[in-house]
């Protein structure tokens, strides 16, 4: 909504430090395939979580369609001599240790809390104050005229989230549903050119005053969280599904675990700077990510944040490197072992990425493209090899630990 503030500010340095401490476990299954038909689509990044994973695969999507002249590890792969650089370190049989977190009951009511805020409840003839909900209707004029984007009805405002310009939910302080109150204000200096600065006029209708309740109840839960009708079954729902997304985790980073364990057994002779090109250009990728989310170009971001180019160019150089070895690692893997391109284990995880995702064949090239599923599979077959002949410990963490 075009009254909606802009002055929110992003944690710019927080976000593109944490960007470079990632694993960096990207783009590297070009295993063994047959060239003769591989798209030329942005090569699939594998285990790189940032808080832009949603933006990216997002990307990646979008990518996956239709031609790209990009340059995909397996194209870059056909020119490089795997055995000159790299010595394939051991791979099978390594130990590691899988800790899953423990679910506190701390963590269970901190989830309750968290939907009690999401849906709160309505109480007549409340007058609003800083932390409840108005549902409300508005319209916005300049100049006696209504503007685009200036206008809405049933929206829900959480008063002192700053989501709306300076003044409209400090002036909603204290009124009651059915109440109107009309707010003259004015945009800030920094907000769209054309309304920048300009003095607008708010006709607003509280249609509602909402707070969260303390505590759940039976009614509570059936209105609001679908699947469930009692506190008791929400609050084992939650522990359950907690459980299942910490034993997920521990997965997930076991596996990451045991591949860069194996990355590090080996010995990288020679990085192709191609490869490591490949990686820095990955870099880049997610910083400019994270500009755009700033609304900033990348140099600008960059400077911003507290880091000279000079460190981000040191810091892509390391990143690239990551890439290039675990490409080389990978690829190596993927010809000892023999792993081929539409082959009969190929197939059966192509078939259930298929039925995962809900497509058919063509349906899944086409959006994701050729060599990023083909890639995908490839790398997924290492990591599975790697784990299968792993010796994996288990341990379940504290629940001091977990609530700290």
């Amino acid at each position: 909504m075009a009254i909606k503030s802009e002055s929110e500010e992003i944690m710019k340095k927080k976000l593109l430090m944490t960007m470079m401490m990632l694993g960096i476990c990207a783009a590297c299954a070009g295993c063994s395939q047959d060239t003769s038909d591989t798209d030329t689509d942005t090569a699939q990044t594998e285990e790189v979580s940032t808080e832009a994973e949603t933006e990216e695969n997002t990307e990646m999507e979008e990518e996956g369609t239709g031609e790209s002249a990009e340059v995909t590890t397996a194209d870059l792969m056909k020119d490089i001599d795997v055995e000159k650089c790299v010595i394939l370190g051991q791979y099978k049989g390594i130990t590691v240790e899988k800790t899953i977190q423990a679910v506190t009951d701390e963590d269970v009511e901190n989830e309750i809390q968290s939907a009690l805020a999401s849906y709160p409840v309505e109480q007549e003839g409340r007058e609003a104050q800083e932390g409840d909900t108005v549902n409300i209707d508005y319209v916005g004029r300049i100049d006696g005229e209504e503007f685009e984007g200036g206008s809405d009805t049933g929206a829900d405002l959480l008063l002192g989230s700053g989501q709306f310009i300076e003044g409209f939910e400090d002036g909603l302080i204290g009124a009651t549903a059915g109440e109107t109150r009309v707010l003259d204000l004015t945009f800030p200096s920094d907000y769209t050119e054309e309304l920048s600065g300009k003095d607008v006029e708010f006709t607003v209708t509280v249609n509602a005053v909402k707070v969260p309740l303390e505590e759940p109840t039976d009614e509570w839960v059936a209105a609001n969280i679908e699947g469930y009708s009692t506190v008791e079954e929400y609050r084992a729902g939650i522990r359950s599904q907690q459980e299942e997304n910490n034993q997920q985790t521990a997965d997930d980073q076991v596996q990451y675990t045991a591949w860069m364990q194996v990355v590090d057994n080996s010995t990288i002779n020679e990085y192709p700077q191609t490869l490591v090109d490949m990686g820095k250009d990955l870099y880049r990728q997610q910083a400019e990510l994270y500009a755009q989310f700033s609304g900033q170009e990348l140099e600008e971001f960059i400077e911003s944040s507290g880091v000279t180019m000079e460190e981000y160019e040191e810091n892509a150089e390391e990143y690239g490197k990551g890439v290039a070895a675990q490409a080389l690692v990978a690829q190596a893997i993927c010809d000892a072992e023999g792993y081929q391109i539409g082959d009969e284990t190929y197939q059966a995880s192509l078939e259930q990425m298929m039925s995962d995702y809900g497509l058919t064949e063509d349906e899944l090239y086409e959006s994701y493209g050729r060599d990023n599923v083909e890639q995908t599979i490839q790398l997924q077959r290492v990591y599975d090899l790697i784990m299968a002949n792993a010796t994996v410990t288990e341990t379940q963490a504290e629940a001091e630990t977990a609530e700290e």
